[in-house]
C-alpha cells in the first residue's frame, strides 16, 4: 500500500492459529463476541479448532530516501523456554524481506516499540555460530526507558536473559543502538511517541506523508477484536489499566480521521480504519 510518498510493505514471519481465545484475551467472552462472528470466522477466529488467528510480521517504510523497519518478529534459532510458540523458529522471513525488493544491509534504521521477544528477534541472526546483527548498516531505535526497563530487569525469566544474550548484547556490541527520548522526529515523516501499558515504556510511531497518515502501533492493540471491545488486554500487558486507555485514546484518536492502523499481529487483510464509537468500542473498518 501506498501512504502519500511512502511505499509500506508486510514482510511475514508467521500467518495462521494463534493463541486459544481465553488464554490471549482473560476477559473474553462468548456472549459478547457472538455478534461480531460474521466478520471473524474464520479470518480472524475458527472456533472449531478453539482459536484466533492471527501475525507476526514487520512493517517496512519505504521513504524516498530512507527505509525504516518497524518491529523484527521471533528471529530463527532463538531459544525461548518459556514460550514454546516464538521458540527455534526456522521461518522465512529474511527471503521474505528480499522478496519485498529490500536487502537488509539497505535497512536505514530498526524501530522497536518495545522489546518483547516477538518484536526484536530479527535485530540478530546466527551466522557461524555467532549472534550478529541482521540489520549491519541500520541504527536500531527504541525508548531508552525500554531499553533501560528491560536490561535492569531484577527478576528475569529465562526468555529475557536469553533475549538479552542473543538478541540485545550485540547491538550494544556493535553500537548500533539509538536509544530516543519520546517524543521523537525520526525524520520529517515519522514521528515517535510513548503509548505505555502494553509494557510500562511502549511507543508507537506514526506516519505521515501527502497529507495520508498511518500508525505503526506495536502492540497497543492485538486483535481486531480489541477495536470493538477496547477495554480487553492481551494477557501480556502489564499495566493493564494503562493498556485500556492508552488504546481508548489512540483509537478515539483514528476515529476522528482517516488514518490507517497498521498493528504486528491482525491476521488478514492485516490493518483497519476506525470507525466511530458505538457500544462503548469502536469499528474495525478492514475492506
Amino acid at each position: 500500500m501506498r501512504v502519500g510518498k511512502a511505499e509500506v510493505l508486510r514482510i511475514e514471519e508467521y500467518h495462521g492459529l494463534g493463541f486459544p481465545p481465553q488464554a490471549f484475551l482473560p476477559d473474553w467472552e462468548d456472549t459478547l463476541v457472538q455478534k461480531h462472528l460474521h466478520w471473524m470466522v474464520p479470518r480472524h477466529y475458527v472456533p472449531d479448532e478453539g482459536r484466533l488467528v492471527g501475525s507476526i510480521h514487520s512493517w517496512l517504510i519505504k521513504l524516498p530516501n530512507l527505509t525504516v523497519l518497524v518491529d523484527t518478529c521471533s528471529g530463527n534459532h532463538k531459544h525461548r523456554p518459556d514460550n514454546p510458540f516464538f521458540s527455534m523458529k526456522n521461518s522465512s522471513y529474511l527471503e521474505n524481506l528480499l522478496a519485498a525488493g529490500v536487502d537488509p544491509d539497505e535497512v536505514d534504521y530498526v524501530f522497536c516499540t518495545h522489546l518483547h521477544i516477538d518484536h526484536a528477534g530479527w535485530n540478530t541472526r546466527l551466522v557461524d555460530g555467532r549472534w550478529v546483527p541482521t540489520f549491519r548498516n541500520a541504527k536500531y531505535v527504541v525508548s531508552r526507558n525500554e531499553f533501560e526497563r528491560l536490561v535492569s530487569d531484577p527478576n528475569p525469566s529465562q526468555d529475557h536473559l536469553n533475549l538479552i544474550v542473543d538478541t540485545i548484547q550485540p547491538i550494544i556490541d556493535s553500537k548500533q543502538w539509538l536509544l530516543i527520548d519520546t517524543p521523537f522526529q525520526l525524520c520529517d515523516e515519522l514521528y515517535i511517541e510513548a503509548s505505555p501499558g502494553h509494557t510500562s515504556e511502549h511507543c508507537h510511531v506514526t506516519l505521515s506523508s501527502g497529507g495520508e497518515r498511518a500508525v505503526f502501533s506495536g502492540d497497543i492493540v492485538h486483535h481486531p477484536i480489541q477495536v470493538h471491545i477496547p477495554t480487553w488486554n492481551s494477557s501480556a500487558c502489564s499495566v493493564p489499566l494503562q493498556a485500556i486507555r492508552t488504546r481508548m485514546q489512540v483509537l478515539e484518536s483514528l476515529s476522528e480521521t482517516d488514518t490507517w492502523l497498521m498493528p504486528v499481529h491482525f491476521a488478514r487483510p492485516f490493518c483497519c480504519k476506525v470507525g466511530k464509537p458505538q457500544d462503548g468500542g469502536f469499528e474495525c473498518i478492514m475492506d
